[in-house]
C-alpha cells in the first residue's frame, strides 16, 4: 500500500512540473525573436525587439531609476520613431530596465549614449530571472567610455555570452555610472536575443 506521504509527494511534483509548462513566461523564454534591424545604418545587421518604454517617452514607466530622471533630448536617428525623451543618469546613479524575454541563447543589448559631460564610464550589466523571479546570474560587465560618446552614438554591445542557467526566463539591463559629475544620456535601448549566434 503506497503511503500518503508518498502520494502527497507525487502530487507537488506532479503540479510544480505543470505550472511550469503552463506558465506563458516560459513558451516565450524559448519563443524571443527580433523584430527589426534598428542598427543597420552603423553596420550592425543582427534583429533586435524593443520592449515597452524602450524610448523613455512614457517617463519612467517600467524602469527603476535611482539617481536619474527623464529628460529632454532624443538619440538624433529616429531609430524607434522619434521622440523627445531620454534617460539621464547622475553621478553614482543606476537604473534598471523592465525584465524582457530571455531566449535560450542569451541576449544582447544596445542603445545610444551620450557623455553629457560625464567624466567616468557607463557601466553595464545584465541580470537574469527565473520563472519564480528569483536571480540566476549577474554577469558581463561593460564600461561605456565617455571619450567614445561626446555627441550620440550608438554603444557597443553588451553581451552576454553564456549558456543560460536551466529555467531562466527573464533578462534585465542594469546601468550605472561612475562619473563624479555630468551626467549619461541613454535613449532607445534594444535587446538582440540570439547574442550567442556566434
Amino acid at each position: 500500500m503506497v503511503s500518503k506521504l508518498k502520494v502527497g509527494s507525487l502530487v507537488l511534483v506532479a503540479a510544480a512540473i505543470a505550472a511550469v509548462v503552463a506558465a506563458p513566461s516560459a513558451k516565450s523564454a524559448l519563443m524571443c525573436q527580433g523584430t527589426g534591424q534598428p542598427f543597420a545604418q552603423f553596420g550592425d545587421t543582427n534583429d533586435y525587439f524593443g520592449f515597452a518604454n524602450n524610448g523613455f517617452e512614457n517617463g519612467s514607466t517600467g524602469w527603476r531609476l535611482f539617481g536619474a530622471s527623464i529628460g529632454s533630448g532624443n538619440e538624433p536617428w529616429g531609430v524607434n520613431g522619434g521622440g523627445s525623451s531620454s534617460l539621464s543618469i547622475g553621478p553614482g546613479g543606476t537604473v534598471s530596465s523592465p525584465l524582457v524575454c530571455a531566449a535560450l541563447n542569451a541576449p544582447d543589448w544596445r542603445m545610444f549614449a551620450h557623455a553629457n559631460g560625464a567624466n567616468g564610464s557607463l557601466r553595464a550589466q545584465v541580470v537574469f530571472y527565473g520563472l519564480l523571479g528569483n536571480v540566476t546570474g549577474i554577469l558581463n560587465l561593460t564600461n561605456f567610455d565617455p571619450s567614445g560618446y561626446a555627441s550620440w552614438a550608438p554603444s557597443q554591445d553588451v553581451p552576454a555570452a553564456l549558456a543560460l542557467p536551466v529555467l531562466t526566463a527573464y533578462a534585465q539591463l542594469r546601468l550605472t555610472s561612475t562619473a563624479t559629475s555630468g551626467t549619461w544620456q541613454v535613449d532607445d535601448v534594444f535587446v538582440d536575443p540570439c547574442g550567442m549566434r556566434g
